[in-house]
């Protein structure tokens, strides 16, 4: 199964019925201006699951965690529940005034309107269940913007708000933070892996201190977030750039956007361009480029991350027969296993395995995929297929 580090990635379509109470949890249909006044009434905070009908996670919490009876005891008790497709009616004003980007996005408002807390993505019962906790607690987002309007700049706090904006989804604001927390840490310690990954995830602007920083320190922010997660927010950075800039609508080739590599990124451009080809040769949709593109990028620079090996494993798979190139995409998917062992590496090489002909070896390692998705309350009915004759 190809893993994906983008949240937009949806695969699923959504069911908008409401969720008996004693099922699980309850939602409310009303328009939002009713919801703030019936929060306020009650002195309540409004939880709201932002979708759209195309998100795959949305459908999985759907099925899996919202009508779960713990579930529904806690949010029913705590909060007025509603939900809002983004894509119609009060949706897209909703998904404005509240900066969501990301499917599904949960939003927890108060009567006033004032966002107090927020999560991202499928979550797993009990850390739903502990994001509850986290809405009502005393470091809730909420309170920590209070806290950071208060005037408050230690370091430490800064470095948690931060971290805290980044995993939500706030990025103008954490790129903001961040630079204040930055000022706060000698330039020596930001090689240090956790200062590092907050860096990446929040780079700035191209020719900026900390863009150059990680340009400078390419080997050692590879190391911290992986190759694949490091290169991407490059290619974002830079790609982004030239689209802009030359209002394009399509990726242009290669020998178009190789200067910029040049320009901001001198030290690693001929990685970056070689990486661009493989983007490239993959957006084109046709395997006969981009499996070949993908092979020799990863025989000139090995990878360390997990996502990015799975990623090509899962591209062998489905687009791949000769026995050389699944050959490769065994190795590829073993390699990514080795480094973080994962319900969707896993689901890749028993595919794989399958695809080879090698049944014995395909049940074998899908039963350790469908045993690490039971632990993490996952969808795994495809992989069961692989037990089929």
């Amino acid at each position: 199964m190809k893993y994906t580090l983008i949240l937009l990635a949806c695969l699923f379509t959504f069911t908008l019925s409401a969720q008996d109470a004693t099922a699980g949890m309850d939602f409310v249909e009303k328009p939002f201006e009713e919801l703030l006044a019936q929060a306020k009434a009650e002195d309540k905070v409004i939880f709201i699951d932002a979708y759209t009908t195309w998100c795959g996670p949305c459908k999985m919490m759907a099925a899996k965690v919202f009508p779960d009876p713990e579930v529904g005891e806690v949010y029913n008790e705590r909060f007025i529940n509603a939900k809002f497709d983004m894509e119609k009616g009060e949706g897209p004003g909703l998904a404005k005034r509240y900066g969501v980007a990301v499917y599904p996005t949960y939003l927890f408002v108060d009567g006033n309107g004032d966002i107090v807390h927020k999560g991202l993505g499928y979550i797993p019962q009990e850390e739903f269940l502990a994001l509850a906790d986290a809405a009502v607690g005393d470091e809730n987002l909420g309170a920590l913007n209070r806290q950071y309007d208060g005037g408050d700049r230690s370091p430490e706090f800064l470095q948690s708000y931060a971290k805290t904006l980044t995993g939500v989804y706030e990025q103008e604001k954490a790129s903001m933070v961040m630079s204040s927390y930055l000022e706060t840490v000698d330039k020596a310690d930001w090689t240090k892996p956790e200062v590092m990954e907050m860096i990446i995830g929040n780079p700035g602007d191209l020719g900026g201190d900390k863009m150059n920083f990680l340009v400078e320190n390419a080997e050692a922010a590879m190391k911290a977030a992986g190759s694949g997660s490091f290169l991407m927010t490059m290619q974002q950075a830079i790609i982004g750039k030239y689209m802009k800039d030359n209002a394009a609508r399509a990726l242009p080739e290669v020998d178009k956007i190789a200067p910029m590599y040049a320009e901001y990124a001198a030290p690693i451009k001929d990685r970056l361009t070689a990486h661009y080809g493989m983007l490239k040769a993959q957006q084109t949709r046709d395997a006969s480029k981009s499996i070949p593109a993908s092979m020799a990028y990863f025989e000139a620079y090995p990878s360390d991350d997990f996502s990015e090996l799975n990623s090509i494993a899962w591209d062998i798979y489905e687009n791949a027969d000769d026995e050389a190139t699944l050959a490769a995409g065994i190795k590829f998917a073993k390699q990514s296993v080795a480094l973080n062992e994962n319900y969707m590496n896993l689901d890749t090489l028993a595919w794989l395995y399958k695809k080879t002909g090698d049944q014995k070896m395909a049940e074998a390692t899908a039963t350790k995929a469908i045993n690490i998705a039971k632990k993490e309350e996952m969808d795994y009915s495809s992989t069961e297929e692989i037990f089929e004759k």
